[in-house]
């Protein structure tokens, strides 16, 4: 990498604390209060580096027209080691609930309906501006036959589990978005396999419930032509979950040493591996989440207020920086003139684009993401009531 990237990286840097600052003074959220407030403070780097992931590959795709992964590896782990960082906090969380659920009666229905609740809106909103454009590049005029259409739509309302499905008709419809879709199924998949996993806890499930969600997870992987490797991570969480519960090296693991243990062993997996899939940086990635679980906060900038506010708009990030890039390269620059950018100018663009990407993310977090998140905590309250 050239130093007139790192140049363009320090500007990013800058944008990014500038944006983040600027748009909490304009559209005010409170901060929720969790259990963990590093694993939140981490999710909107993890949210910004795929942002930087994909924002290299479009660099590339517009001079070759290939969508390939970085052959840099530290953007390639922008997107892998972040992806499965997102994969270990969820299961995580979810295997820490089971743990603390030994002795009380789950309603797995109540469950999935919090889960809709929480990724369904956000999504819907997403996939609506990715239609909206479809149409336009389309001349909003069928295409393709009414039956294509409706697979093509019904598969990116649910996540895309199908692959190769354009819309409308519309060449590679998955750069509208820059294909981001392919993590959601198998956090569903997960989600289904819970009833699953909770048996391993000695948790009480009703065989109806363990064989409607195991095969719901089933038909999800099918669907999806889901690969076994990209669940190793959610083994990863599950056993975090195991170690951290145990709280044996929780007083230990926050102190400084180890989180330049952390930040060395990430070095060491940028360094070596060209992948954030493999075992060896699965592994890192792990001890790194078990590190920062503990309650290590990377010198305080994990639980700081301004990282936790980032971290609370991290889903909207992940949904909505894909489209901002797709509207910025083919409405605002064009492709033939983004094709000729300079480094220096492209990552410019990028540091300019990154103020609208945390803005509306922000507005997106407020007035969406956040309403529905209050109406599933007071649907769930009200079922726990109710039993």
């Amino acid at each position: 990498m050239t130093s007139t990237f790192f140049i363009c990286f320090l500007l990013i840097l800058l944008a990014l604390v500038i944006s983040v600052i600027l748009t909490n003074k304009i559209v005010k959220i409170d901060l929720q209060e969790i259990r963990y407030p590093e694993i939140d403070g981490l999710r909107g780097y993890l949210a910004f580096f795929v942002f930087l992931h994909h924002s290299y590959i479009w660099r590339f795709f517009l001079k070759n027209g290939k969508w390939e992964e970085p052959k840099a590896n530290l953007f390639n782990h922008f997107g892998q080691t972040t992806v499965a960082f997102f994969f270990v906090i969820t299961a995580f969380l979810f295997t820490l609930k089971l743990i603390h659920s030994k002795n009380k009666t789950i309603d797995w229905r109540s469950y999935i309906t919090a889960r809709v609740y929480r990724l369904f809106p956000a999504y819907l909103f997403s996939v609506g501006i990715i239609f909206f454009i479809a149409g336009y590049l389309t001349d909003f005029k069928p295409k393709v036959p009414f039956s294509e259409n409706a697979v093509s739509i019904l598969s990116w309302i649910f996540f895309n589990v199908k692959k190769g499905l354009n819309i409308n008709g519309l060449e590679d419809s998955f750069l509208l978005n820059a294909g981001v879709t392919w993590t959601l199924p198998y956090e569903w998949a997960f989600y289904f396999l819970l009833p699953l996993i909770a048996l391993f806890f000695k948790i009480k499930v009703n065989y109806k419930t363990l064989l409607l969600f195991t095969a719901s997870a089933a038909l999800v992987m099918v669907i999806n032509g889901a690969s076994l490797r990209h669940f190793l991570p959610f083994v990863g969480g599950i056993i975090a979950a195991l170690v951290i519960n145990k709280g044996t090296f929780s007083t230990v693991l926050k102190q400084k040493k180890y989180t330049l243990l952390a930040i060395f062993l990430l070095a060491c997996s940028v360094y070596f591996f060209n992948s954030g899939r493999k075992p060896i940086p699965i592994i890192i990635t792990t001890i790194a989440f078990i590190i920062i679980a503990s309650g290590n906060n990377f010198f305080g900038i994990l639980s700081s207020a301004f990282s936790r506010k980032f971290g609370q708009i991290t889903y909207s990030i992940y949904l909505l920086h894909g489209i901002l890039l797709f509207v910025l390269f083919n409405f605002v620059i064009g492709f033939e003139r983004a094709k000729n950018l300079t480094e220096f100018e492209f990552w410019s663009i990028i540091a300019l684009s990154v103020f609208p990407l945390i803005l509306i993310s922000q507005l997106t977090f407020k007035y969406i993401e956040h309403p529905l998140m209050e109406m599933a905590k007071l649907k769930l309250k009200s079922a726990s009531t109710k039993s």
